[in-house]
């Protein structure tokens, strides 16, 4: 125990021996600490205070509000609105264009899918109903002239004068309505009377000849036409679409021909009608954009501006009598005009 004792005493000894001999003297400070002071007092100066946030935060504020300001922002941002509201409008003109199409798309095929029932009901008309009675009865007229009874002939010649409107005053008397009359003898008894019924070649007289006229050739044919403007489109598009030709002769060839066009260009179709007087209905021709060519370039104002459009109605044209040409529109931007409308017959 003594030499453990002694051995640490010793150790314990020579260990604090130094410390205990040698005294530090602090002279001057390291030039490490002293930047380092300085630059703490510098952070601290310019630390963050409530106040200092406040400051900034209003410095902040006001350099966005001088920022806007300036002349060369305000002069790039009226070019983009000025360039904003050019490409808004052609925009908006580009939708309205379409819009514009599509509505009128939808209303042509309305109107294309009404155009018959309208063309219907109007046939059905008083007037037209009308119309179609007088040339019945014209019809009939001519047939009773060919059977030579002129008496029948008579009635329905009083009947159709009587439906267009005609006083029997002003009613001139034809031959066959002579023929019918019993002659003012008072010695011949009634029946004598209708047993002198007028010779075969008075009755020939009333009866419209269908044979052609000897002068009558393809050089000089015999023409009927009309130049009534007429306007054949869709809705109340629609006046003088009808011509009526009264036929008294024809000869072996007869063409039909018309001059139309629409208000301002050829986009226009529809299909031509020739009614009989026996009252039936065919028809004999159409015109569509390829066929309607103007001849004047500064625009069509009548007939000699667009050429015709011709068809033959040889096969139609069988008696004599009233007959009619119908225009009838079914598709396109612009009715039809009517300028001219034409048979003619060698």
């Amino acid at each position: 125990m003594s030499k453990k004792f002694f051995f640490l005493s010793f150790l314990l000894f020579c260990l604090a021996s130094p410390l205990q001999a040698e005294i530090i003297t602090v002279t001057q400070e390291p030039a490490e600490l002293k930047h380092l002071r300085d630059t703490y007092r510098e952070q601290m100066t310019n630390s963050s205070t409530p106040e200092k946030l406040k400051q900034l935060q209003s410095e902040f504020e006001a350099a966005k509000e001088k920022s806007l300001q300036a002349p060369a922002l305000k002069q790039k941002i009226t070019s983009l609105e000025n360039n904003r509201d050019i490409e808004v409008k052609k925009i908006q003109t580009l939708y309205n264009d379409r819009i514009e199409a599509l509505t009128k798309e939808a209303m042509d095929s309305v109107e294309r899918k009404y155009q018959v029932v309208f063309d219907s009901f109007k046939n059905k008309s008083v007037k037209n109903v009308k119309n179609q009675y007088i040339l019945d009865l014209k019809s009939l007229e001519d047939k009773l002239i060919r059977q030579n009874n002129l008496a029948g002939a008579l009635v329905v010649q009083t009947e159709r004068n009587k439906a267009m409107g005609i006083s029997a005053a002003s009613v001139s008397v034809t031959p066959a309505s002579k023929a019918v009359e019993p002659p003012a003898q008072p010695a011949v008894p009634k029946k004598a009377a209708k047993k002198s019924a007028p010779p075969a070649p008075e009755a020939a007289a009333v009866q419209p000849t269908a044979a052609p006229s000897p002068k009558m050739s393809a050089a000089h044919p015999q023409i009927y036409a009309s130049q009534t403007q007429g306007l054949a489109g869709s809705g109340s598009n629609v006046a003088n679409n009808v011509y009526a030709f009264d036929i008294p002769i024809f000869g072996n060839q007869t063409w039909l021909s018309f001059n139309g066009y629409g208000r301002d260009t050829n986009h226009s179709s529809g299909e031509v009608y020739l009614i009989t007087p026996a009252g039936k209905r065919h028809q004999v021709a159409s015109w569509s954009p390829d066929q309607l060519k103007a001849n004047n370039y500064y625009g069509v104002k009548s007939a000699k501006d667009v050429q015709p459009i011709r068809s033959d109605i040889s096969q139609l044209m069988t008696s004599t009598g009233t007959y009619q040409v119908e225009f009838i529109y079914r598709d396109g931007n612009e009715p039809l005009t009517i300028y001219q409308v034409e048979i003619k017959t060698w």
